[in-house]
């Protein structure tokens, strides 16, 4: 009887031990999953928050190079006055165009179209007309490009072209019109009436236009052919 009884405390604690190593195990691999989930949980989260990093740091830059540009666009260029024959100056419009005008030459002619000039002679202005900003334009729109004495813009005269632009054969001068997109440019000339005089002044724009930004050359009689 008493070796019964040792036998089936033998075998009582036996079963307890086991089933407390199967605890321990079901224990170490709970937790050993928990630490695998926990880690891939940390991992998806700093792959996300790069993400994010790297997403606002490109809207960052978007901005940055937006504002660059309007910036650039919105740059006020001083008037400039005094330039010379062969010298270029920037006009900036009030419709926003902006472009360069080279003064390249200027002739006197008698006859333009078949009359004679009521004053003295006719000058014909060559210039190039460069476009330096973000939309296309015609040529022959330019801000009222005008020519006469540089004593008082009174003399000043206006351009013939209006007279001549939708009759080009009337004229055998190549007259400025032509749409110039962004970066391209283009040459022709603008016509005028006028007295002789010793000193000129060719303008686009002045004192009292309105006008954002305007350009005056001034030219003596002896640089005119």
């Amino acid at each position: 009887m008493k070796h019964f009884i040792k036998l089936s405390l033998s075998l009582m604690l036996s079963l307890s031990i086991i089933a407390g190593c199967s605890d321990q195990e079901n224990e170490e691999g709970q937790t050993g999953d928990q630490q695998v989930n926990e880690e891939n949980e940390l991992a998806e989260e700093e792959s996300n928050s790069q993400e994010t990093g790297a997403i606002e740091e490109e809207e960052s830059e978007e901005e940055e190079n937006t504002n660059d540009s309007s910036e650039s666009n919105d740059t006020h260029v001083e008037h400039q006055e005094g330039l010379k024959m062969g010298e270029t100056g920037i006009v900036v419009d009030n419709s926003e165009n902006r472009y360069e005008v080279t003064l390249n030459s200027i002739e006197y002619v008698d006859e333009v179209g078949g009359s004679e000039a009521i004053g003295d002679t006719h000058a014909v202005v060559d210039i190039t007309v460069k476009n330096i900003g973000e939309e296309s334009f015609n040529a022959k729109d330019i801000y009222e490009p005008s020519f006469g004495p540089i004593e008082g813009e009174e003399g000043l005269q206006a351009t013939l072209n209006p007279i001549f632009i939708d009759e080009p054969g009337m004229v055998e001068q190549d007259l400025l019109e032509g749409e110039v997109a962004p970066g391209e440019s283009v040459t022709g000339v603008h016509i005028y009436d006028i007295e002789k005089v010793e000193e000129y002044l060719f303008i686009i724009g002045g004192k009292g236009h309105q006008i954002r930004t305007y350009a005056q050359w001034e030219v003596s009689d002896s640089e005119i052919e």
